[in-house]
C-alpha cells in the first residue's frame, strides 16, 4: 500500500488506531476473567488483535518508504475483517456462510503474494465490503430480534464500508486518482473499526445491564421469578383487580420432607427436585398465571381474576402429578408428595397479604398430615381446613 496521508497525520492516525485496539484487548481481558463473559468475546479479541496487527504492519511499511512485493498489511487487514464477520456471527449464534466466506478470505489473501498493489487494492477493498456487507446482515437481523443498539453500529459500519468503497472504486480509481481512491478506503475502514469496536462494548454493557435486572428479578436455579421479581410482575394486575373488582388468588407450594431428600440423597438431588417442581408447575399453570420461587422449598402462584374454587382445582391436580409421579435420579425412585396451601380475595389486595394467607393455609396443610389442600379466603382473612388430599 502507498501511504494514503501526509506523513505526519499518518502517524498520529495509526498511532490512535493502536492505542484504540490496546485499551479493547485492556477490555476484553478484563470481560474474560469475570463470570459471566458475553458470547463472542473469544472471536472478537481475536479480531482486535488481528487488526492491530494489520495496523502495526502498515505503520511499519509506510515508514520503511519502500515498495513491497508482499502486501502483509493488504492481506492482515483481509483476514482480520474475516474475523470481524465470524465474531458477530458468534455473537448472533449464526454459522451461515462462514465456510464460503473463508473461500473469499484465502482466495483474497492469496491474491496479496502474486498481484500488484493496484490489483491487490481491488481485491482487499472489495473483499472486506463482502465481509461487512455479511456481517451487517447478521447484526440487521439480531438488532430485530434482541433490540440490542450495539448490533445496530455494526450494520451502519458495514453500510460505511459498503458506500465509501463503492464512491473510491468508481469514483476516484476510474478517474486515475488511486492515492484518493485509496485515502477514501483508509477512512471508511478505520472508522467503520472504530465503530464496532463501540458496538462491541455497547452490546457488552447493555447485556450485563439485563443480566444484572436478571440476577435481581430471577431465580438462578429455577429460573422462576424471585420475590422482585413477582412485585414487579403483579403491579398492573393487582391494580386492575382493585379497579375492577376482580377475584385474585395464590397458591403457595411447600415440598414436602425436602430435608430429608437432601439428607440422604445430597444437595445436588435436592436442587434436581426443586427444578423437576418448578417445571412441573411451569407446565400445569396458565399463561396469565404468574410463579415464583418463594424459598428453599417454597413456590408461590398468583392466579389472576381466578376465583377460589378454581385455585382449589388447580392446587389438587398439581398435588395428584406431583404424588403420581415419582422423581428418577441416579436409578433411585424418589417419591415427592407437596403440601399446598390457598388464598383467595376480591378487589384490593397487596401481594403480601395474599402470600401470608397462602402460607397460613399451607402450613394447614402441613398440619393435616401433607400432601393435602387447605385454603383460606380473604373476607378478611378467614381460615378453613379443607382435606381435599389424603
Amino acid at each position: 500500500m502507498d501511504l494514503a496521508l501526509p506523513d505526519t497525520w499518518a502517524y498520529m492516525y495509526y498511532g490512535l488506531i493502536i492505542t484504540i485496539t490496546v485499551v479493547l484487548l485492556s477490555v476484553v481481558y478484563v470481560l474474560g476473567k469475570s463470570t459471566h463473559p458475553p458470547r463472542g468475546l473469544g472471536m472478537f479479541t481475536v479480531y482486535f488483535v488481528a487488526a492491530l496487527l494489520s495496523w502495526i504492519a502498515l505503520t511499519f511499511q509506510q515508514g520503511a518508504g519502500v515498495s513491497h512485493t508482499l502486501d502483509l498489511p493488504a492481506i492482515a487487514s483481509v483476514i482480520s475483517s474475516y474475523i470481524m464477520f465470524l465474531a458477530v456471527g458468534e455473537r448472533a449464534q449464526n454459522t451461515g456462510g462462514r465456510y464460503l466466506l473463508a473461500i473469499v478470505c484465502v482466495s483474497a489473501s492469496i491474491g496479496g503474494f502474486f498481484l500488484q498493489s493496484q490489483q491487490m487494492f481491488l481485491v482487499q477493498a472489495s473483499s472486506i465490503a463482502i465481509f461487512y456487507l455479511a456481517a451487517g446482515i447478521i447484526a440487521a437481523r439480531r438488532t430485530y430480534l434482541e433490540k440490542n443498539t450495539g448490533d445496530a453500529l455494526v450494520v451502519t459500519a458495514a453500510l460505511i464500508i459498503i458506500i465509501g468503497t463503492l464512491i473510491a472504486l468508481y469514483g476516484p480509481l476510474l478517474g486515475n486518482e488511486p492515492l484518493l481512491a485509496r485515502t477514501i478506503v483508509s477512512g471508511v475502514q478505520s472508522t467503520a473499526y472504530v465503530i464496532v469496536a463501540m458496538s462491541f462494548l455497547i452490546g457488552v454493557v447493555l447485556e450485563y445491564q439485563r443480566h444484572l435486572i436478571q440476577l435481581a428479578t430471577d431465580d438462578r436455579l429455577t429460573l422462576l421469578l424471585n420475590m422482585r421479581g413477582l412485585e414487579d410482575a403483579l403491579q398492573v394486575t393487582l391494580a386492575a383487580a382493585a379497579r375492577s373488582n376482580l377475584s385474585t388468588s395464590a397458591i403457595m407450594v411447600d415440598i414436602d420432607h425436602f430435608q430429608k431428600v437432601n439428607d440422604n440423597f445430597g444437595d445436588d438431588t435436592g436442587d434436581h427436585v426443586i427444578q423437576a417442581t418448578a417445571d412441573t408447575l411451569s407446565r400445569m399453570a396458565r399463561s396469565s398465571d404468574v410463579i415464583a420461587r418463594t424459598g428453599g422449598k417454597e413456590f408461590l402462584l398468583i392466579l389472576p381474576d381466578t376465583p377460589l374454587h378454581s385455585a382449589r382445582v388447580l392446587a389438587e391436580r398439581i398435588r395428584q402429578t406431583m404424588s403420581d409421579t415419582p422423581l428418577m435420579v441416579d436409578q433411585h425412585r424418589i417419591q415427592l408428595t407437596v403440601s399446598l396451601g390457598i388464598a383467595g380475595a376480591e378487589g384490593e389486595i397487596t401481594l403480601d397479604e395474599l402470600q401470608q394467607a397462602a402460607r397460613r393455609a399451607m402450613y394447614l396443610a402441613k398440619r393435616g398430615g401433607r400432601n393435602r389442600v387447605a385454603s383460606v379466603e380473604h373476607k378478611p382473612v378467614q381460615i378453613v381446613a379443607d382435606s381435599a388430599g389424603k
